[in-house]
C-alpha cells in the first residue's frame, strides 16, 4: 500500500492539491490520536452545516499528569480555503438553529 501512496502523492504536480491531502492526513492522525485517547466513551459527533462537531478527550501535556486524557470536550472542524480548521467548543455543545 506504501507503493501506492507515493506513487499517487509523488505524480501530484500542484501544490494546492498537495496541501489539501496534507491537511487530510493531519486531521486523520489527530481522529485517530484522540479515538485512541478516548477510553472508548460515547465517540459522539455531530454535523451541521458543513462543520463536524467531535466529541474528544485530550492530554494535557503536563508530565506526569494522572488524571490524562481530560474531557471529553467538544471540537468544530471545518475547511476554510482548502485546509482544515478546528475550534475548541467547550464541555457542553450548543447549537443554534
Amino acid at each position: 500500500m506504501l507503493k501506492t501512496f507515493t506513487a499517487i502523492i509523488d505524480r501530484q504536480r500542484d501544490i494546492e492539491r498537495l496541501q489539501e491531502m496534507k491537511d487530510y492526513i493531519d486531521a486523520r492522525i489527530r481522529a485517530l490520536e484522540s479515538q485512541q485517547a478516548e477510553d472508548r466513551p460515547s465517540g459522539k459527533r455531530e454535523v451541521v452545516a458543513s462543520v463536524t462537531y467531535r466529541l474528544e478527550k485530550v492530554k494535557c501535556g503536563k508530565k506526569g499528569c494522572k488524571k490524562c486524557p481530560h474531557g471529553p470536550y467538544w471540537y468544530a472542524y471545518w475547511k476554510e480555503n482548502g485546509k482544515t480548521k478546528s475550534k475548541y467548543i467547550g464541555k457542553t455543545l450548543k447549537i443554534k438553529d
